[in-house]
C-alpha cells in the first residue's frame, strides 16, 4: 500500500523525485519485433523491466480503433522517465497489435479476420470472420507468443467506442479502481456476446484478470491521457 501511495503522488504531481524515482539503466527497456501482419508489417512489443511478473497490454487490434496507440505511446514515455512505476515488474507492451487495419482503417486484417475473435478460446467459433481456427492469423500468433513466453499476470487491452471499463476473469477490483481513478464506467459485459475474444481466453479461460478500455468514440489523446494516466498507472503498480 505505502509503494503505491508514493507511486500515485509521484504521478500526480508530475514526477518522482530521484530519491523515489532513480532513472533505470537503457537496458531495463528494449523494443523487438515478434511478428508480421499478413501483409509484412512488423509488430512490434516494447519491454520494460527485467524481473517480477509480466503485464501484457497491447493496442488496435481493431484498426480502426486507432487512438490506442498514441495513448500507449504517451504512456510509454512516462514510464520510461519514471521507472519507480514498474519497480520488480514486467512490461509487455504491443502499442498496434494489426499494422494492416491501422493503415486501411479497417477493424479486421488483410484477410478480413476480426483478430478479437480468433483466440483459442473454449467459445471460438469458427466463420470468416472469426477465422477458420484459433490462432489461424499471424497477429494474434504475435500475441499468444508473448502470453506463453511471459505467462502474464495480467492483461490490458485498449479499444474505443464504448467508453467503459470492462473486464472478464478475476479483475473485478481492479477494473472498478480504474474506474474510479478515471470517472469511466465499470462495466462487467459489453451487452454482447464475444465468441473467441481475448478477454474470453485470458480472462474467462486462463482466469487472468484482464481489462478492456474502452476509449470514448470522440476523444484527443491528450483529453484520454489526462483522464487516464491514473488508472494506468494503477493497471501496473497496484
Amino acid at each position: 500500500m505505502n509503494r503505491l501511495v508514493a507511486i500515485l503522488a509521484c504521478v500526480l504531481c508530475g514526477g518522482c523525485s530521484s530519491a523515489i524515482a532513480p532513472r533505470a539503466p537503457a537496458s531495463a527497456f528494449h523494443t523487438e519485433v515478434i511478428g508480421a501482419s499478413v501483409e509484412g508489417r512488423e509488430i512490434r512489443v516494447e519491454i520494460l523491466g527485467r524481473r517480477g511478473p509480466a503485464l501484457l497490454i497491447f493496442g488496435v487490434i481493431h484498426g480502426n480503433e486507432p487512438l490506442g496507440a498514441p495513448l500507449l505511446e504517451r504512456f510509454l514515455a512516462h514510464l520510461k522517465a519514471n521507472p519507480a512505476l514498474f519497480a520488480d515488474r514486467r512490461l509487455v507492451v504491443i502499442p498496434v497489435l494489426n499494422p494492416d487495419g491501422l493503415a486501411g482503417r479497417s477493424r479486421y486484417n488483410s484477410r478480413g479476420v476480426d483478430l478479437n475473435r480468433n483466440f483459442p478460446a473454449s467459445n471460438f467459433r469458427k466463420s470468416r470472420r472469426n477465422g477458420p481456427y484459433p490462432s489461424s492469423e499471424p497477429e494474434t500468433k504475435a500475441l499468444m507468443k508473448m502470453i506463453r513466453q511471459f505467462r502474464p499476470s495480467r492483461v490490458l487491452a485498449v479499444h474505443s467506442p464504448l467508453f467503459c471499463m470492462n473486464y472478464d476473469g478475476p479483475a473485478e477490483d481492479l477494473a472498478a479502481a480504474m474506474a474510479r481513478a478515471s470517472g469511466y464506467p465499470l462495466k462487467a459485459s459489453i451487452g454482447y456476446p464475444t465468441p473467441g475474444s481475448l478477454g474470453s481466453y485470458a480472462g474467462r479461460d486462463l482466469r487472468l484478470p484482464t481489462i478492456t478500455l474502452e476509449l470514448p468514440g470522440k476523444i484527443t489523446v491528450e483529453k484520454a491521457w489526462e483522464d487516464l494516466k491514473e488508472a494506468l498507472v494503477i493497471f501496473v503498480s497496484r
